[in-house]
């Protein structure tokens, strides 16, 4: 009786142990993460398709705010340099995470917003929101996106106070 205890001890101490391991390298992951979507802003401000792509895996899809799905790390850069030479040019981009889930230890669902700023003919800044989900996997040693998909929100126009 002695022993089954004693093993029985052990084996919750075991169990402790690994999943203390495990929330410990979500918690190293998440942060990981969290920087790979602020290098992803960081190098759309300063108009860095190379870089975005980089973020990547080289099999990679990606569907931005034109609804238009690339494909590959190439095409991908490619894109990012068209989008910047024309419509996305010297617009800022501030992300933020809502939520992060763990399918598996080396791949990540992640979600959040987008805030996009562009200065309209006047100059004035104008911001469009938008929303994202990435599939990231564990490549190597950095997080990368295997899967980016982007869609600008619609805003409500405002309604004229109604006649008195």
């Amino acid at each position: 009786m002695h022993q089954l205890v004693g093993s029985r001890a052990f084996g919750l101490i075991v169990t402790a142990i690994c999943l203390a391991a495990t929330t410990h390298a979500q918690e190293k992951a998440e942060d990981v993460v969290r920087a790979t979507l602020q290098t992803y802003a960081t190098a759309w401000n300063a108009a860095d398709a190379h870089g975005i792509a980089d973020l990547y895996t080289v099999d990679a899809d990606y569907t931005g705010y034109g609804s238009v799905m690339t494909r590959g790390r190439g095409e991908i850069e490619a894109r990012y340099a068209s989008l910047f030479a024309g419509a996305f040019a010297g617009t800022q981009l501030a992300v933020d995470m809502s939520s992060l889930r763990f399918i598996k230890p080396d791949v990540a669902i992640v979600d959040g917003s987008l805030d996009l700023t562009a200065n309209a003919p006047d100059g004035t800044p104008q911001v469009s929101k938008g929303l994202f989900i990435a599939i990231m996997t564990l490549d190597g040693d950095q997080w990368r996106f295997t899967t980016f998909w982007s869609k600008r929100l619609q805003m409500a126009a405002p309604q004229a106070a109604p006649p008195r």
